[in-house]
């Protein structure tokens, strides 16, 4: 499944920690290599993935990393089905989504178990735009259960 997504990190001084990811690294569980989009009080990055299999495990390594200023960290995610991008900070030591408000993270459930897929990122949809998506009419998404750094709800239709 071809799932395009563009990631940028914003980090205060995090030079040294994203200078490696600007190189290929094979062992690396995601894959590909961001780019430098300028320095200043706040070093930025980016990266744009063809398929959703190459940044699996993309969230989890950013957490990982040794941050100068783990509160500076934010990571922005933009998947092709998305209506903007999404907010991601670290707390508690853990990379989660920040709640935008005015937006909602909708999931579709697997078509042979009725629940997200560990690894589906879900799309972002905004509920204040014209005619909003999905339509009012259908049924309410239910509530997302799993244990995801994830929080939103998942269409049943």
């Amino acid at each position: 499944m071809s799932r395009f997504a563009e990631v940028i990190v914003l980090a205060c001084g995090a030079e040294e920690v994203m200078e490696p990811l600007t190189r290929p690294d094979d062992s690396r569980k995601w894959s590909g290599c961001f780019t430098d989009i300028g320095h200043g009080m706040f070093g930025g990055w980016a990266i744009e993935f063809v398929r959703r299999s190459r940044w699996i495990g993309l969230l989890e390594h950013l957490e990982s990393l040794p941050w100068p200023s783990p509160h500076s960290v934010q990571v922005l995610v933009h998947d092709e089905e998305d209506e903007c991008f999404g907010l991601w900070m670290i707390h508690d030591g853990r990379l989660v989504e920040v709640p935008l408000p005015r937006t909602r993270r909708a999931f579709w459930p697997n078509r042979y178990t009725g629940e997200p897929d560990p690894d589906d990122p879900g799309i972002l949809i905004r509920t204040d735009g014209p005619g909003g998506w999905p339509d009012e009419d259908r049924a309410a998404p239910r509530r997302d259960t799993r244990d995801s750094r994830l929080s939103g709800e998942y269409l049943t239709e």
